[in-house]
């Protein structure tokens, strides 16, 4: 029993890589289940055993990265004190995994079909509004934060400047200079969300 669970796992991960790499490949849209079965060297019969349709392949690889910002936070902050630092830090780290990772690129892309913003976006930005918001209350405990600061409103502030900055990359540039967008963004930021002191400390690149 046991090999058959490590079977079928093993072959939902070879659907959700070999989707991730056509979807990258050709775009959503011009996908076919026929050339994620041949990338995946799985017969149709095997994919529908574990996935309905090709809109429930596009939620699994959306759902295969959607704690990636909890684990960037809890890795961050082992080796940095500061929470406002640590959320600069996973914002830039973020930033090289759409260029590294297969999976998280897909997944952005994904995020802005009408089909999935329709159905996943919603909870991957409560996740990501849930993790700035902890670091930020985190940063306020500290004394970080500016007094007048409201951390809910703070925390979906970021995380829309973010998604915003993500979009007039690829849209302008192809996603190129995104890192140079986002020290830019943080440092006109960061003055109205920490106080002076912790601003001369902080490092946005």
């Amino acid at each position: 029993m046991s090999s058959k669970r490590e079977k079928s796992a093993h072959t939902r991960a070879k659907l959700l890589r070999a989707a991730a790499e056509v979807f990258d490949r050709e775009g959503f849209s011009r996908s076919s289940l026929t050339a994620v079965c041949a990338r995946a060297d799985v017969s149709k019969g095997a994919l529908y055993c574990h996935f309905r349709s090709k809109e429930a392949l596009g939620v699994a690889i959306i759902e295969e990265q959607s704690l990636l910002w909890h684990r960037l936070r809890d890795e961050v902050l082992a080796v940095e004190s500061s929470p406002v630092q640590a959320l600069i830090v996973m914002s830039f780290e973020f930033v090289g995994r759409l260029e590294t990772d297969l999976t998280v690129r897909v997944s952005a892309k994904l995020l802005r079909e009408a089909v999935f913003f329709d159905v996943a976006a919603a909870a991957q930005v409560i996740g990501w509004v849930t993790v700035v918001r902890d670091l930020l209350s985190l940063a306020s405990e500290r004394g970080e934060l500016r007094p007048e600061v409201n951390v809910r409103h703070a925390a979906e502030q970021i995380v829309a400047e973010l998604l915003g900055l993500q979009f007039v990359a690829q849209a302008l540039t192809g996603g190129t200079d995104l890192r140079v967008r986002l020290s830019r963004l943080w440092r006109a930021t960061s003055g109205c969300l920490v106080t002076a002191p912790v601003r001369e400390r902080l490092r946005f690149e």
